[in-house]
């Protein structure tokens, strides 16, 4: 199990547009402002280094718009907050989500959080304890493939460590990063192995690029 992440900042002029998918290319036109259209660009070429990803044709979708690979054998999940990409690989349903830390919602937590999260936020008094909770309902989200059509409201992610979850009728794993003023979670239903973070460098996203300039 992997997590692979990569800033945002050089890839603000979109170097490696040709190095992505036609849809990713056009998903990326769609955005106004630049970091959106870095972060789509660095999350396609993330899947290109980590799953080699280069055509649309090798991905098909869940129910829900969940991707997958149409080889099989390798599962993985996409996120991005802030000035980081994510980007997490595991041999069975994965999940994954990167907040940047910023003043918590109140609101958010009130209608998401349960009660004994709220306590233990509450308990914390940091903006961290926040998203430590709300990372770990967007991973388990995302890895079941339900979205937000698994309320976050109906689960809880406590205790905030490794401890197995029953989410959804199977047991999730929890995995957190502190990384940079940012929170990183992982869900994994499987735990075999420890999770291994990998920082990417832009050399590596374009490598390509070292041998055919």
């Amino acid at each position: 199990m992997k997590l692979y992440i990569s800033s945002i900042q050089p890839f603000m002029l979109l170097d490696g547009m040709n190095l992505i998918t036609d849809a990713r290319r056009a998903r990326i036109d769609t955005y106004v402002q630049p970091a959106d259209q870095a972060r789509c660009l660095v999350a396609g070429l993330l899947l290109r280094k980590a799953c080699g990803v280069t055509a649309d044709s090798q991905l098909r979708f869940g129910e829900n718009g969940k991707p997958y690979l149409k080889s099989g054998g390798l599962y993985f999940n996409i996120s991005h907050s802030g000035d980081y990409v994510v980007l997490a690989t595991a041999d069975n349903e994965i999940g994954v989500d990167i907040e940047k830390i910023v003043p918590a919602d109140d609101a958010v937590a009130d209608r998401c959080f349960t009660a004994e999260e709220r306590k233990w936020m509450e308990s914390q008094r940091n903006e961290e304890a926040f998203f430590t909770l709300w990372t770990a309902k967007e991973s388990v989200m995302k890895g079941t493939g339900l979205g937000l059509s698994l309320s976050p409201e109906t689960f809880c992610v406590l205790p905030i460590d490794t401890s197995p979850h029953s989410i959804d009728d199977r047991v999730w794993f929890l995995d957190w990063l502190d990384y940079n003023g940012h929170i990183i979670c992982a869900a994994t239903h499987d735990k075999t192995e420890k999770l291994k973070w990998v920082t990417v460098s832009p050399d590596e996203l374009l490598w390509c690029r070292l041998f055919n300039p």
